[in-house]
């Protein structure tokens, strides 16, 4: 189901975007003005911005670790399985309840540890790249803005075809990238 409403957002928002567009174009052409329009890759300079890929070679690093630290409890579990596994048939029942419990204990400690470092590092990204995201928006306003754009589209969303003459996006790779230093 939940497809399906995608689908009619993104047809709607399509029609909603080619209907602006077109009036901004028909209106501009009948009172003889020039409307100025460009497109921005925004994921191609979040990609190039140097802060976003310091970002992300942090979260990157992060999430390596956590990812070691769970290979190691899952390497503990194992061993206690097979370890219970042998014991099975020389051991007294209470034995093995209590290796069992201890099983339950470190799959418990390792679902704790997913969540917690999954949460740690979805708010880590927040905290990062919100401001990344600000600062790219606030750039294209600003060129918007400075060189008297009517509209600026993001590319990937509705763009099938653009003239390069139109596409802001390695302009703007630069001046983020300029003004972070």
């Amino acid at each position: 189901m939940k497809p399906l409403r995608l689908g009619a957002y993104k047809a709607q928002l399509f029609i909603l975007i080619i209907s602006i567009t077109s009036f901004c174009l028909i209106s501009g052409s009948l009172s003889q003005e020039f409307f100025k329009l460009g497109v921005v890759n925004t994921q191609q300079v979040l990609e190039n911005y140097k802060k976003a890929k310091d970002a992300d070679a942090l979260l990157t690093s992060a999430s390596e670790r956590l990812k070691g630290k769970l290979e190691g409890l899952a390497n503990e579990i194992r061993t206690l399985q097979e370890k219970k596994t042998k014991m099975t048939l020389f051991v007294e029942k209470p034995e093995i309840a209590d290796l069992e419990q201890e099983i339950r204990f470190k799959q418990q400690e390792y679902q704790r540890e997913v969540e917690i470092g999954q949460q740690a590092l979805l708010d880590k990204e927040k905290e990062l790249m919100e401001p990344i995201f600000k600062e790219i928006s606030a750039m294209i306003v600003q060129v918007g803005e400075s060189e008297k754009f009517d509209i600026i589209l993001e590319k990937r969303l509705i763009t099938l075809y653009v003239n390069e003459k139109y596409d802001l996006t390695q302009r703007l790779i630069g001046l983020v990238n300029e003004n972070s230093e």
